[in-house]
């Protein structure tokens, strides 16, 4: 447990936050926004507009907790962040914003055009609103772009555009943005290939994230524990030297397992002796949406036992140490 707060500055309009714990080492803030005891509590909701300050209110008063990490999502065209999300932001509450190329009929964008500077105007405009929230902020840019990597372009487009999104949104006066490499995290040599192409340069990625999931009878797979979804990309990270950035579960999630009552609420349960193995892994950020608009069911709410499990892993000792610290100062 966090006991005693330290200090506190500003370096370069991120707060650092820096903390005591009686029995080891101070534990800080990075600039990177990440801490280096423990991990941020995280979560997607389904209320994602006019709704979203309630349904963090809710989320925080089910497990007991504040949200360290709220993730909402944009189309390319959309202007945030919102009301809602400016709302949370001055309570204290880290904004995971990802945002996706992809036009308002919903068409994937062309990486290469975003990289040529097509889009410049539209990325300037949205760094200025990035920048007037005056604190730190996550921003996905294409995150899973696995999903329509063609439709897009290719693995040297990505890079290209993300470094150039990165670098005008730096060049219009936002400096208060972290940025979120977000993949699905696929185990596949193609794809590990590819993985390698896309990395736009350390200079300009803050957070290295992928988004595991356990989706068993819902796609018809085999039932996975959390250990077994995420340590194929977390080793493959480490061992390709991804590892010198903060990790983070953008989204993951479990689906319930008819007729074991009890499977959902058993795989939360074994989340913190797992984490054990991930001590890289410093922010999780919970996938708590239904089907429909989801795949599949990932809300903890699907049995009174997945809820309660939710809770108590909202209040382990993983995510306790940054609980006493809001994320952003």
């Amino acid at each position: 447990m966090v006991s005693v707060l330290i200090a506190a500055s500003v370096v370069l309009g991120v707060s650092l936050l820096l903390w005591q714990r009686s029995e080891t080492r101070p534990c800080l803030v990075t600039q990177a926004v990440s801490p280096t005891c423990g991990s941020w509590w995280g979560s997607a909701l389904p209320d994602q507009q006019s709704k979203l300050v309630a349904a963090v209110a809710a989320a925080e008063r089910t497990t007991g907790r504040r949200l360290d990490i709220v993730h909402t999502y944009h189309r390319w065209f959309d202007a945030f962040p919102t009301l809602s999300e400016r709302t949370l932001a001055g309570s204290g509450h880290l904004l995971l914003l990802n945002w996706e190329p992809n036009d308002r009929n919903n068409s994937p964008m062309s990486w290469q055009g975003i990289a040529a500077g097509k889009q410049d105007a539209v990325i300037e405009s949205e760094a200025k609103r990035l920048a007037l929230i005056g604190v730190p902020v996550l921003v996905s840019f294409s995150h899973e772009p696995e999903l329509q990597f063609h439709q897009h372009g290719n693995a040297a487009d990505f890079a290209a555009a993300f470094r150039h999104v990165v670098l005008r949104t730096r060049q219009a006066g936002a400096r208060n943005v972290r940025w979120v490499w977000d993949m699905m995290g696929l185990s596949d040599a193609t794809w590990q290939a590819r993985y390698k192409q896309m990395w736009p340069g350390d200079d300009v990625i803050d957070w290295v994230a992928w988004d595991p999931y356990n989706f068993a009878s819902c796609r018809g797979k085999p039932w996975h524990s959390f250990a077994q979804t995420v340590t194929p990309f977390y080793q493959w990270l480490k061992a390709n030297g991804f590892g010198r950035k903060p990790f983070m579960l953008a989204e993951y999630g479990t689906i319930e397992q008819p007729p074991q009552a009890d499977a959902k609420a058993a795989w939360l349960a074994a989340i913190p002796s797992a984490m054990r193995s991930f001590p890289n892994l410093r922010a999780l950020v919970y996938f708590n949406l239904p089907a429909p608009p989801a795949n599949c069911n990932w809300q903890v709410s699907t049995s009174p036992s997945a809820g309660s499990a939710f809770g108590a892993l909202a209040r382990s000792q993983r995510f306790s140490w940054p609980a006493a610290h809001s994320p952003i100062g």
